[in-house]
């Protein structure tokens, strides 16, 4: 069907049949477009169309209506029809123009953005004393044309790639160390890594203990202190001695709610967190572990190839560089998606949107709000109908196969941490079945494989160019 700006194309009527609970109602339908983007949906409802289900429902409410001084089935249908008859008639004629707009569109294949809304300004004045045809109008939005001209041109993007330098490899050899290593109590000058047992206790406002008050002991590092002076005066504490921290929530660099429940062992989080005492208990150290055969053999398994400190360096940067690369590929994709979405020149009916924005959020939303927030909308919007022509003229697509075959991965990966390397399919399928049944997991799994196909396709549309750069520099601009 051509779309015209500022041009109004009527289609023929259509006649649209749909089962409802065992009858048939007939709903003549109409789209007029007013321009490219924006169009009216028209129903002709007749009354004889929805009068015998309104009669068939009544029924059914008076066999289970109680009402005082009659028995249950014999009340009026005249009372039945009076306190039910306007609800009844809502329902229904809801229902109708429901399955009726929603079947007009599957059935012309309509690419419609959001929902169909209601014409603005429209009065529906039927009650169940003064029913009659009626017609009655919906708004719909279009999804715009687009081509993906920015693709054509076989752009160049360049491609940051981390370098795996001493220092960096250092560090994770050290992070392992301290995995497999000892944990001892410390006596002496703190560290910065330590780990602290410290007991918090609640003050009055006299600044003593409260006899019932808050008393919890709990385990810290010192880098979870952000107030500097607060930080320096623990590092200088000895075991049993105290300090007074004022402020909880502005000391420690955490979320208000999760500092009440890791110090102070609360589930439920107070407006205001209590002055506390701060005594510590006890301060304990990782000592590294040595790298020999037995630190190897802990780490990788009593078979391991990995024999010496040279094995193990390379083997952990084969691991850094696969992450790594997984990485920049993920900036990669980002930064892609973003030249895309600026680049594709893409019109939508914001009119509508908004209105749509407004009648179905979960909260109500100022005008202000959502002229604020729009723009990030529309932005989300213009990369979803991307990913959808580009899957769809591509077949790039994701089954439910897929999906539980990644799950299953997924688990034996985790499974492998434990040395599980070889669980029997009936397991494995139940612990599947388990993963799949959780809320979002399929969902976000088929999401996951889509981007990864996604990305495939558009590596074979561009040109990249690797630049090395840190991996302070890589996080950096990240974050930019």
């Amino acid at each position: 069907m051509p779309r015209g700006v500022g041009v109004r194309l009527p289609l023929p009527a259509l006649f649209l049949y749909f089962n409802f609970h065992k009858r048939i109602f007939i709903v003549k339908i109409t789209q007029e477009n007013l321009d490219s983007l924006n169009a009216i949906i028209k129903l002709e409802v007749k009354q004889s169309d929805y009068l015998p289900k309104i009669d068939e429902a009544l029924k059914s409410y008076r066999k289970k209506v109680d009402i005082k001084g009659f028995r249950k089935g014999n009340v009026p249908m005249g009372m039945v029809r009076k306190m039910y008859g306007n609800q009844v008639l809502a329902d229904t004629v809801n229902d109708v123009l429901h399955h009726a707009v929603n079947d007009y569109i599957v059935d012309n294949k309509l690419d419609i953005l959001g929902n169909p809304l209601p014409k603005d300004g429209q009065q529906f004045d039927i009650t169940i004393d003064t029913t009659k045809d009626f017609d009655f109008e919906y708004e719909i939005g279009l999804a715009p044309d687009f081509k993906l001209d920015y693709l054509e041109k076989t752009p160049t993007l360049e491609r940051e790639v981390i370098k795996i330098d001493k220092k960096l490899l250092d560090e994770e050899v050290e992070r392992l160390q301290k995995r497999y290593g000892k944990v001892e109590p410390v006596v002496g000058k703190m560290e910065d890594d330590d780990m602290l047992t410290v007991l918090f206790e609640e003050l009055d406002e006299e600044g003593n203990v409260k006899e019932e008050g808050i008393k919890h002991s709990a385990p810290i590092a010192l880098d979870m202190i952000k107030d500097a002076k607060i930080q320096k005066a623990v590092k200088k504490l000895k075991k049993d001695e105290s300090i007074e921290i004022d402020d909880l929530a502005t000391a420690f660099d955490k979320p208000k709610d999760q500092t009440a429940k890791q110090l102070l062992g609360l589930e439920l989080t107070p407006e205001n967190l209590p002055k506390v005492k701060a005594t510590l208990q006890q301060v304990k150290r990782v000592i590294p572990a040595e790298i020999n055969e037995e630190f190897l053999q802990n780490v990788y398994g009593k078979n391991t190839e990995i024999k010496t400190e040279e094995d193990l360096r390379k083997h952990i940067e084969e691991d850094i560089a696969k992450y790594f690369d997984s990485q920049s590929d993920s900036k990669l994709y980002n930064k892609l998606a973003e030249e895309l979405i600026e680049k594709t020149k893409m019109d939508f009916p914001d009119t509508f949107l908004k209105r749509w924005i407004k009648l179905t959020n979960e909260k109500p939303i100022s005008d202000e709000q959502l002229e604020e927030e729009y723009p990030g909308f529309a932005k989300n919007l213009k990369w979803s109908l991307i990913v959808k022509k580009v899957s769809k003229e591509n077949n790039v697509d994701v089954s439910m196969e897929e999906v539980r075959q990644r799950t299953a991965d997924q688990i034996r990966q985790q499974m492998m941490q434990y040395g599980l390397t070889d669980l029997p399919d009936a397991e494995m399928k139940n612990f599947v079945d388990n993963m799949m049944s959780r809320k979002d997991h399929a969902s976000q799994t088929r999401e996951t494989l889509l981007e990864e196909k996604l990305f495939d396709y558009f590596k074979k549309q561009i040109k990249t160019k690797d630049k090395k750069v840190t991996l302070e520099e890589f996080q950096q601009q990240g974050n930019k």
